[in-house]
């Protein structure tokens, strides 16, 4: 499929490129080929394909659960880190 009604002037405006005579057809003939390979996307036969949201299936799940694992004294166990503790709280420089 060839399309002659592209503008290879506005688009060379438009990319702020000067082409020339050799430089101007070789651009058209790049870009209409460019758009005679999209355009076969059109002919794919697509109408018994089920829409997807994403390329694979979701039947499964893909990551492991998300279980949290703290230490069973998980306020000891950070606090030993912790220049200060007050009620269970780190206690931090105070910012203005």
């Amino acid at each position: 499929m060839m399309h002659s009604e592209i503008d290879i002037d506005h688009l060379a405006k438009l990319a702020r490129i000067e082409l020339d005579g050799h430089k101007r057809e070789t651009f058209l003939n790049q870009l209409q080929d460019i758009v005679g390979y999209c355009s076969k996307v059109c002919e794919a036969g697509v109408e018994n394909l089920e829409p997807r949201v994403h390329s694979f299936s979701h039947e499964g799940n893909f990551w492991a659960e998300d279980i949290p694992e703290y230490p069973e004294d998980g306020v000891d166990f950070l606090s030993r880190n912790a220049p200060e503790m007050k009620e269970k709280q780190i206690v931090v420089p105070r910012v203005l």
